[in-house]
């Protein structure tokens, strides 16, 4: 469906470089990282908005580099909406039909039709500023997906809305896109969307991508310690390698080599092990054979909300890791959590990787 092929492209002091993916016919495929790392700039290069200073991008294999935006049937929808003021909401669904020559009946079809999917047929006469922030993503939406363009390119279209709304549209974008099988890129800084809506993630950093593959894999295997802290891992223990593939793990001792799927390699010595939060088993019971580690550790943090604890442990010579756990796993464990309290942590294997050290 879309392919880019070494695409750079210099604003400034910005540079795009040497970017290249694809995004398949129906696939929903995230573009994440964080702010100012040229995301958007990427997805209006894509839209035609920029012409790359070099490389080329191709919409059903065709060679669109140099097409302008609107002949590249796309649909864009970005975070503030961009409707029309002083439109209604059904002359803003509209509009794009009537550039197209629609006959008037086609066009109020097809606005009904559209209205009714994305349940906004009782806002058709009201104004953009009349209508909330939910309301006004759903008409945005309905402006873009009115068209069927090829694709549709989403800019942070979640990031102004409060978080109830934010649940509700998320799950709405996941309906649509199983419903009418559109390819979507998706832009967000947002892990939790990321990882909901994504069959694929693709990471950027300054510019250039630098990591992709679905969400579970990316996360179980993160390239380096960027990707790991942006993937929401907070837990890194310094380690090296030593004879045999034994690892050291400063601050907290040596453990029998891990088995990863993917070994560190004779070159690297140095590494840093990404625990996530789900791996770190507090009061360890499952079989000697799951964990990497098992250590005792001393309970120094004890942070509530609404629905989660989040726990920080410390070792005697240093090391330091956090764990979130629901009120309910909080009360399955066999023994209450009380700050000062040493405790018996046990790191699976199963979550456990590695980055390359410093």
């Amino acid at each position: 469906m879309l392919r880019l092929v070494d695409i750079s492209l210099k604003l400034g002091n910005f540079s795009l470089r040497n970017i290249s993916f694809d995004v398949k016919r129906g696939e929903y495929v995230v573009l994440l990282g964080p702010t100012g790392t040229g995301k958007t700039v990427l997805l209006e290069t894509i839209a035609g908005l920029y012409h790359p200073d070099s490389g080329n991008i191709y919409l059903k294999d065709l060679d669109v580099t140099r097409f302008p935006p609107e002949t590249r049937h796309l649909g864009v929808v970005y975070q503030d909406y961009a409707l029309f003021p002083h439109l209604t909401v059904h002359a803003n669904i509209a509009f794009g039909l009537k550039l197209m020559g629609k006959t008037d009946r086609d066009v109020r079809n097809a606005v009904s039709k559209m209205a009714h999917f994305l349940d906004i047929d009782h806002i058709l006469d009201r104004r953009p500023r009349l209508l909330s922030g939910g309301e006004r993503q759903r008409v945005a939406l309905a402006r873009a997906l009115i068209l069927k363009p090829y694709m549709l390119l989403l800019d942070e279209p979640l990031s102004a809305l409060d978080r109830l709304t934010r649940d509700r549209l998320r799950r709405e974008l996941k309906r649509i896109h199983g419903e009418i099988g559109v390819s979507i890129l998706h832009i967000t800084h947002d892990l939790s969307e990321a990882f909901f809506l994504a069959d694929r993630l693709i990471i950027m950093k300054d510019g250039a991508v630098i990591q992709e593959g679905n969400p579970e894999e990316t996360l179980r295997h993160p390239g380096n310690r960027f990707v790991a802290e942006l993937l929401g891992i907070e837990n890194f223990i310094p380690a090296k390698i030593g004879p045999g593939g034994q690892v050291f793990l400063e601050g907290l001792g040596t453990s029998d080599p891990p088995l990863f799927s993917s070994e560190p390699g004779e070159k690297v010595k140095k590494i840093y092990l990404t625990i996530p939060g789900w791996a770190i088993d507090l009061f360890p019971a499952k079989d000697n054979g799951a964990y990497l580690s098992q250590v005792n550790m001393r309970v120094v943090g004890l942070n509530h909300t609404e629905a989660y604890m989040e726990i920080e442990l410390e070792h005697e010579r240093g090391a330091r890791l956090s764990t979130t756990l629901s009120w309910r796993e909080v009360t399955m464990l066999p023994t209450p959590i009380e700050s000062g309290k040493i405790i018996k942590v046990g790191l699976l294997k199963e979550g456990t990787y590695w980055v390359p050290g410093d």
